[in-house]
């Protein structure tokens, strides 16, 4: 996509793309309220000239601390153009890839929110894509509407009075019949509220602000039964098993997910297509992709889980596995080389 600034034409990308807005990955960065027109071509080649607004940024420095991209998030303002419909259109059909057709209404989702207009989004969008929605303001509320029936997954702001999103995690650890359903919380994205919440057992944590398709996506992909040839997710510690041996055997049963490392308050996600890395974020650090991965591979302690699912988009890391470990081998060899021996006495 192209955009227009002061010093000229910008050119960027993203994979963060809905009816409303979308966030464009770029160091050239806009003022909050400015408005320009943004050129997008999709993936079939369709040019759409459409109109935003800055809504949002993240600027480089707050980028490499959190191990994302920095951009700008756009809404998209002006009336419904041709070209609107057919971001629509398009939107629409994506939709129909990621939600499983054997969804149905009986997938039963609650929502706990505190902001009345943000609970009325969420239930909507969540409707739209074939959940069955409670809606409620408080932890108290959803509890008691699970007295009365089991729901699939349960969507909580972190951050609520009385009782959060974390004392809800806990809650549920010990009720004999919600310690398997899922909890999604959303948040800040503080690395701190996003390693409690985990260590508190909940399954996803989604950073505010976030779009309905990614509200979609991620309780679709936690609360929609899984197919019975789906392996289950893997979890344990990196003293037992290392990086490198969960790597090759990913890379070697074509593996597709997310991988989820925890170590002290350290935090990273390696997303991983057919066996092949896609993408790493990381909390600390910053450096290429590949950089990234080369000092997860220097981990000898910590948390990982691994959980299945569809991983697409563009490629970062460009190599392979296998190739990723022998240089890490071999900067691991050099780096012992270079350590002189232990002093005798």
């Amino acid at each position: 996509m192209e955009f227009d600034r002061p010093s000229g034409r910008v050119l960027a990308e993203t994979e963060d793309l809905s009816a409303r807005g979308l966030f464009i990955r770029t160091e050239a960065l806009l003022p909050v309220g400015e408005e320009t027109e943004i050129n997008v071509e999709l993936p079939d080649g369709t040019m759409l000239a459409l109109f935003g607004r800055v809504a949002h940024m993240l600027t480089p420095s707050a980028a490499r601390a959190l191990g994302r991209h920095p951009g700008m998030g756009f809404e998209l303002v002006g009336p419904d153009t041709g070209a609107r419909l057919k971001l629509r259109t398009h939107i629409d059909s994506l939709k129909t890839e990621i939600t499983n057709p054997g969804l149905s209404t009986t997938t039963q989702v609650i929502i706990v929110e505190p902001t009345a207009p943000l609970r009325t989004r969420m239930a909507r969008c969540l409707e739209a894509a074939g959940f069955k929605v409670t809606a409620v303001a408080t932890c108290t509320e959803a509890l008691e509407a699970c007295s009365v029936w089991r729901p699939d997954a349960i969507v909580a702001a972190a951050e609520m009075e009385t009782m959060n999103g974390v004392d809800l995690a806990y809650a549920m650890s010990e009720h004999s019949t919600l310690s398997d359903v899922p909890l999604v919380l959303t948040g800040e994205q503080g690395d701190l509220s996003r390693l409690e919440a985990f260590r508190a057992g909940v399954r996803d944590y989604i950073p505010k602000p976030f779009l309905d398709e990614e509200l979609v996506i991620r309780v679709h992909r936690v609360a929609a039964p899984p197919a019975p040839a789906t392996n289950p997710g893997l979890r344990g510690s990196l003293v037992d098993i290392g990086l490198g041996t969960l790597l090759s055997l990913f890379e070697f049963e074509r593996k597709s997910g997310i991988l989820l490392l925890l170590r002290g308050g350290e935090i990273a996600r390696v997303f991983i297509a057919e066996g092949r890395l896609i993408k790493v974020e990381v909390s600390t650090g910053n450096g290429l992709p590949k950089d990234r991965l080369m000092r997860l591979l220097d981990w000898r302690d910590g948390q990982f889980e691994f959980s299945p699912a569809a991983i697409g988009g563009r490629d970062e890391v460009n190599v392979t596995i296998t190739a990723l470990l022998l240089e890490h081998a071999r900067r691991s060899d050099e780096r012992d080389a270079k350590t002189p021996p232990p002093t005798r006495h």
